[in-house]
């Protein structure tokens, strides 16, 4: 087996989401799992949006989100859908994103590697955690 082979036994396998249409009809779709960089603006977007003061939606206190928060959000649905369905048009791509937002937000995790996921993410967490307290301990005592 040449090495190109080898290689390709080892990229992260495309992830299906299933959407429903407002008839009921549910399509399946092929997402590429999130690149380094989707990852990155991801966590971003997470971070600043559960530092926010929690407000309560139908009981429930989620985070409040701006509206700068939603648009990141949009342009990341826009990235990841574009590179994982090839061809589309830019409108269609805006109308299908704007339409299906609150179920591509949720299996937005989905689409991290598995590999990466538990691992990396635990990592950059755990640094993310020492910065801060790193931060809070150089703080002037008052």
């Amino acid at each position: 087996m040449d090495n190109l082979e080898k290689v390709k036994r080892h990229l992260a396998k495309p992830v299906s989401i299933i959407l429903k249409n407002s008839s009921g009809e549910e399509d399946t779709f092929l997402f590429k799992p999130l690149n380094i960089e989707q990852q990155a603006i991801l966590m971003e977007i997470s971070k600043r949006m559960q530092s926010r003061e929690k407000v309560k939606i139908d009981g429930i206190e989620v985070p409040s989100v701006s509206k700068e928060d939603m648009n990141e959000m949009f342009e990341l649905m826009l990235d990841i859908t574009k590179n994982s369905i090839e061809g589309i048009d830019e409108t269609i791509l805006k109308d299908f994103v704007n339409s299906n937002f609150n179920v591509l937000s949720e299996k937005m995790s989905d689409l991290i590697p598995k590999s990466q996921s538990s691992s990396a993410v635990d990592k950059i967490k755990k640094k993310q955690e020492e910065l801060k307290n790193a931060r809070s301990d150089t703080k002037p005592k008052e």
